[in-house]
């Protein structure tokens, strides 16, 4: 009979990289909003993930498990910026 290892997610060590790797992601996003967005929309998204960079930056030591949850919320706010844009201040290509 094999034992099973407990092979769970160890978010003490690995949320900080899931984050900065989650935050790469984002300015993705950000970046690729010039698809759709004037060059004024593109600089709000990427304004936007200075917060986020500080934020994670100050949780990797003090709560390392909480860092998955910034490009989370990065991901609903660029999100929520592209909403917005698209359907109240008219940006489309």
């Amino acid at each position: 009979m094999r034992r099973r290892r407990n092979r769970r997610l160890q978010l003490e060590r690995s949320g900080p990289w899931i984050g900065v790797g989650g935050l790469v992601i984002v300015l993705w996003f950000a970046i690729a909003s010039y698809l759709y967005a004037p060059w004024w929309g593109v600089l709000l998204n990427l304004v936007l993930i200075i917060p986020q960079v500080i934020v994670l930056r100050r949780w990797m030591k003090s709560r390392p498990a909480w860092c998955v949850l910034v490009p989370v919320i990065g991901t609903a706010l660029s999100v929520l910026v592209a909403f917005v844009g698209a359907h109240y201040w008219g940006w489309s290509h």
